[in-house]
């Protein structure tokens, strides 16, 4: 150093210091991207994100809604009707909750529509084994607040029902279940807030077209297939009380019987779009009425009570104790 100018030295340093922290500046900004950079949510199907994004939105959600439906015969409207009002309430809660869904159980029981080549008929019990080990997979994965979703498919609790109760029963893990058709009597919504809801349905799962519209079918296609005796024992357990899927086995007597009568149908596919415009609304507007955000609160409550609480006291006796 001998023979330089104290000052020159002093600038040396500081050019050092400068060039050394640009230096670590620019490997920062070459890592950070690399670390934290996840790809935008561009859709709430777990099923077509990414390892990257289910891991990131675990760490801020463990709820998962997963429709359970069916597909059998519902006269000239889609087969799949009772499967698609699920899936369509599904998507609306993972949006009001910013959560994600999966496309579920399109097939489970359907009980009295057996006698239709359109459906397609998983017993109870097959459907619960069907949907147990997604379950587990999703517990593991990190998903704990499951809600499994039906929607007026009567004998849908025979499998989400049964599936809720055996997993709490093993894993100590209160999965729930909703069956929009009770919700919806409960919240006491009126019949014009729902009218469109079917169209609504089909309209947010970009199904719309499954929708017939007037002239797709002839009056010899969407009537009764054949002349069909009264069934007068069934008509009097009906008036008597005793009836549904729940409490008494049944069969439609004609293939066309079920799918709630004669379907008011658009006039033109641009009436069709508008009405399933319309329905998400309404899907949308029921959603926000069932107070999500306080469910989902309540229900990690209730499962931190159980663990906490319950299970120490009573593990001696409860089933599937370990």
């Amino acid at each position: 150093m001998k023979g330089k100018h104290p000052m020159s030295l002093l600038l040396s340093d500081r050019s050092v210091t400068r060039l050394a922290i640009l230096g670590l500046a620019a490997c920062v900004l070459a890592i950070a991207p690399l670390r934290a950079q996840v790809r935008k949510l561009h859709t709430r199907d777990v099923t077509r994100l990414s390892q990257v994004q289910i891991a990131d939105h675990l760490k801020h959600s463990d709820i998962i809604f997963i429709p359970v439906g069916a597909v059998e015969t519902n006269g000239i409207m889609p087969s799949a009707r009772d499967y698609v009002a699920p899936l369509a309430y599904a998507m609306a809660m993972a949006d009001e909750l910013d959560a994600l869904y999966m496309p579920g159980l399109p097939w489970s029981y359907p009980g009295t529509t057996m006698i239709a080549p359109a459906t397609i008929n998983l017993s109870p019990s097959q459907g619960v084994a069907a949907l147990r080990p997604v379950a587990e997979s999703l517990m593991r994965s990190g998903f704990r607040r499951q809600v499994y979703v039906s929607s007026g498919q009567g004998p849908a609790p025979l499998t989400a029902g049964t599936l809720v109760r055996e997993m709490f029963d093993e894993f100590r893990i209160p999965l729930l279940y909703i069956e929009m058709g009770d919700t919806i009597r409960r919240l006491n919504i009126p019949a014009a807030n729902r009218n469109r809801a079917l169209y609504g349905a089909h309209y947010i799962t970009g199904r719309i077209i499954d929708i017939p519209i007037k002239g797709d079918y002839g009056p010899l296609e969407a009537g009764e297939a054949g002349p069909s005796p009264a069934n007068a024992g069934y008509e009097a357990l009906v008036k008597l009380g005793f009836s549904g899927s729940l409490n008494l086995g049944s069969f439609i007597n004609d293939v066309m019987a079920h799918g709630g009568g004669t379907p008011t149908l658009a006039a033109t596919a641009a009436e069709r779009e508008e009405w399933g415009k319309q329905g998400e609304a309404q899907i949308r507007a029921i959603v926000k009425q069932m107070k999500l955000a306080e469910a989902m609160a309540a229900l990690k409550m209730h499962d931190e009570y159980t663990n906490n609480v319950l299970v120490p006291k009573f593990q001696k006796i409860l089933p599937g104790s370990r």
